[in-house]
């Protein structure tokens, strides 16, 4: 169907009347779309992308149970609430009429962080809230855990509205941190913002510069590298926290030393090839989620394992990591000694310097 044939299906239907006012809007403009016409026609050239700005953008600017037209390309018609639209963006629907004599009436107000950094400043002025007065960096760092955690939790229950509460109760806790920061003459949150901004226009060239396919693919191998280089880290695992969670720490480790050959030299063997097997055939063939359940249920076997040897499974593992961690440094530094680095050598050549400083150390992974 034509534009035109559109609009006189439409007006057949008494849907649209001739001398109406009406725009026409497609993917890209579903982020600036306004109400200064009473009628809005969304045509079908909106990507999935697109499509989630626009359900955002208009669920702004529609109450939720204003009605809207669908128009299928069959020709069919249903009547939509804000809400249920919602729902139907994945359906690929052929366009909608919005009437915005229905809408909210007004535009939503731009993004500001000014209220909430206001309300804090009257929280820390004198006069204002004792606890929050009395607290410092170093105080606040059980209460910002704690968040993020809850943040987590919304998101494994796919609980949005909880989610936008636990993200609101981040978004304190590094307004906080910064106005402290900024009280103590080390930086603002405007700093904060511009930092992260900059940090990501840096980190992707490939999008935000004109860069060759090939030199796309290069810089995405060399993440890692360019991260270090960035941050003039001398270590592989320079910035990594020893005071994460002991199997994220041991995932981050892994992750790290993978891209250097280094993953099964560090295992020492700890695991056999029987029960290696075992899990293998545990998950294959499954569902990213029955997988993890799998993988989930022997991990829970063998915390109880442990445990039976009087064993403290967090504390073990966390040990090990940081065990680990200690013996890679001693590692690069030997590679420093001989004027190499992890960044310079082949996977291959590091497997083989990697026995070598366990030889002459007189050492193994294991203590």
């Amino acid at each position: 169907m034509t534009i035109q044939q559109i609009l006189t299906f439409l007006s057949a239907k008494g849907l649209l009347h001739e001398d109406e006012a009406f725009t026409i809007a497609g993917g890209e403009e579903a982020a600036s779309i306004s109400l200064t016409l009473p009628h809005l026609l969304i045509l079908k050239d909106v990507t999935e992308e697109e499509k989630a700005i626009l359900s955002s953008r208009l669920s702004m600017l529609y109450e939720k149970e204003s009605t809207l037209i669908l128009l299928s390309s069959e020709g069919r018609i249903r009547r939509l609430t804000m809400g249920e639209f919602r729902h139907d963006l994945g359906k690929e629907p052929f366009l909608f009429l919005f009437d915005s004599r229905k809408a909210s009436g007004k535009e939503p107000t731009p993004f500001t962080l000014s209220p909430l950094e206001e309300t804090m400043d009257m929280l820390l002025a004198p006069g204002g809230c004792p606890w929050d007065r009395a607290q410092d960096h170093r105080s606040l760092r059980t209460y910002f855990l704690q968040e993020v955690y809850e943040v987590i939790d919304a998101i494994d229950k796919d609980d949005m509205e909880n989610l936008k509460e636990e993200l609101g109760d981040v978004l304190l806790q590094i307004v906080f941190h910064a106005r402290l920061a900024e009280k103590e003459g080390f930086f603002t949150m405007q700093d904060v913002v511009d930092g992260i901004n900059e940090k990501m226009i840096r980190r992707h060239p490939f999008v935000f510069e004109k860069i060759t396919v090939e030199e796309t693919k290069k810089l995405l191998g060399d993440w890692e590298t360019r991260k270090r280089l960035e941050k003039n880290r001398k270590y592989l695992l320079s910035g990594v926290s020893k005071d994460l969670p002991s199997l994220l720490l041991a995932c981050i480790i892994q992750r790290k030393v993978g891209s250097h050959g280094l993953t099964e030299a560090l295992e020492d063997g700890a695991l056999s090839a029987s029960c290696a097997e075992e899990i293998k055939a545990a998950v294959d063939g499954k569902g990213a989620v029955d997988k993890e359940l799998s993988v989930g249920r022997f991990l829970f076997a063998l915390d109880r394992v442990i445990h039976a040897e009087g064993v403290e499974p967090e504390l073990a593992l966390h040990r090990y990591a940081r065990y680990v961690m200690d013996q890679l440094r001693a590692f690069e530094k030997g590679l420093f000694q001989r004027g190499k680095s992890l960044m310079d050598i082949s996977p291959e050549e590091a497997q083989v310097l990697w026995q070598d400083f366990c030889r002459k150390t007189d050492t193994s992974v294991l203590p």
